[in-house]
């Protein structure tokens, strides 16, 4: 099956989507620095707006699904531009989890995670992206159905 060119995922960090960056950005600052990084957390307060609890608590369950794998992950440090092979199998598995491909998710999952244990990953990664996608954060390009239920939502919310 080819992939549209415009949702392959690139190598240099400059030519991500806000959400593919802001996603690996946390990860390196978390691994580097500290998860409760006051820089990160203000981040966090972009991303998720009026949801910042629930997308920190999505997160924190992420990183601890994600520690639990078998096998060494390279994460690249802050600032860094080139993208490791590691860091574009999350960004992939992320997008299979936001769009709800199972089975390309649970490929991607297969190889970061090293086991076949993957329910708390899957559980957490579609609860992080889903809340993304909430607040108009794509991994990949969205679908039109998807669009426009955002934007009835969105309209929904307005009207109070």
């Amino acid at each position: 099956m080819l992939t549209d060119v415009s949702d392959a995922i690139p190598t240099d960090l400059r030519d991500l989507r806000y959400v593919q960056h802001f996603s690996l950005w946390a990860i390196r600052t978390s691994v580097a620095c500290s998860p409760h990084c006051r820089t990160l957390l203000r981040e966090f307060n972009r991303a998720f707006a009026g949801r910042f609890d629930q997308g920190v608590a999505a997160y924190h369950a992420l990183v601890r699904d994600l520690g639990g794998a078998r096998r060494k992950t390279t994460i690249g440090r802050p600032g860094h531009i080139e993208l490791t092979h590691d860091e574009l199998s999350l960004l992939a598995l992320l997008a299979a989890a936001q769009n709800d491909d199972r089975e390309r998710f649970l490929a991607h999952a297969r190889f970061v995670m090293g086991h076949n244990r993957l329910d708390p990953l899957c559980a957490s990664a579609g609860t992080f992206t889903r809340l993304l996608r909430e607040q108009g954060h794509f991994f990949s390009k969205p679908r039109l159905d998807v669009l426009q239920d955002t934007a009835f939502q969105a309209n929904l919310s307005a009207l109070g």
